[in-house]
């Protein structure tokens, strides 16, 4: 339940990077701003499949990976919750926090 969650919050984040861009570049015509903030939500995506993907180990270093990336993301979310996905992933990534530390004990 836990990677499937993360992969949505990936999915989540890759669908904004895709719109994000097309609003700031294609739309603003603001083409530096876009490809930075663009490529700061693709790693954020991108960390996130990784995170879903290193669960399936069964390794303490994925368990806390995934741990430290949803912690960050979270922390980061709060500080744009104006905007609906910022919304929708912070509910998420409690959410996700809420189901992996019990998961804490499976990893070794």
């Amino acid at each position: 339940m836990v990677r499937a969650l993360l992969y949505l919050n990936a999915i989540l984040w890759l669908v904004y990077t895709i719109y994000i861009y097309f609003d700031m570049a294609v739309l603003n015509h603001n083409e530096l701003s876009a490809d930075i903030a663009t490529i700061y939500v693709f790693v954020n995506a991108l960390l996130m499949f990784v995170s879903a993907y290193v669960l399936g180990n069964r390794r303490k270093p994925a368990f806390y990976f995934a741990l430290i990336v949803v912690i960050v993301n979270t922390l980061l979310t709060v500080l744009n919750l104006t905007d609906a996905v910022f919304v929708i992933a912070f509910i998420l990534d409690i959410i996700i926090l809420w189901l992996l530390l019990p998961l804490r004990s499976d990893y070794s």
